[in-house]
């Protein structure tokens, strides 16, 4: 139990980061570059999922001495991307059911976006070789 909550504690650190790189590449270059937003969204959504990749799989996880960028980065991106479409799906249907703020809705589904990611890299994506 005590390794599963450093990897949660871990887990959650990288999430933070995570969202502070995301949220200043987003920002650039959207408002410095003046990039269209869905392309700075995306833009940002590979740069912050290929850092989650890598300090995931070398400080969280560690499921190998060495990263890889094989067949376990295609599950990680995998997961993250089947991640944000469904997190874009409940959000845009809560939205649209309850005309509630979108930003309220998506900081209550945080935590279970966040069980999502640290379940499939847990046991999927990063789980060590067999």
């Amino acid at each position: 139990m005590h390794r599963f909550r450093i990897e949660v504690t871990k887990f959650t650190l990288v999430g933070a980061a995570n969202f502070a790189l995301t949220l200043m590449v987003f920002t650039m270059m959207l408002k410095v570059f003046s990039v269209n937003y869905l392309l700075s969204l995306v833009a940002a959504w590979v740069v912050g999922m290929i850092f989650s990749y890598v300090l995931n799989f070398s400080w969280v996880f560690k499921p190998e001495q060495t990263i890889q960028f094989k067949a376990r980065f295609l599950r990680f991106f995998l997961a993250s991307a089947i991640s944000i479409a469904l997190n874009l799906l409940v959000l845009n249907y809560i939205v649209k059911q309850t005309d509630f703020d979108p930003f309220y809705v998506q900081i209550g589904l945080i935590p279970l976006v966040v069980v999502f990611n640290f379940s499939t890299a847990k046991y999927w994506s990063l789980r060590p070789s067999v």
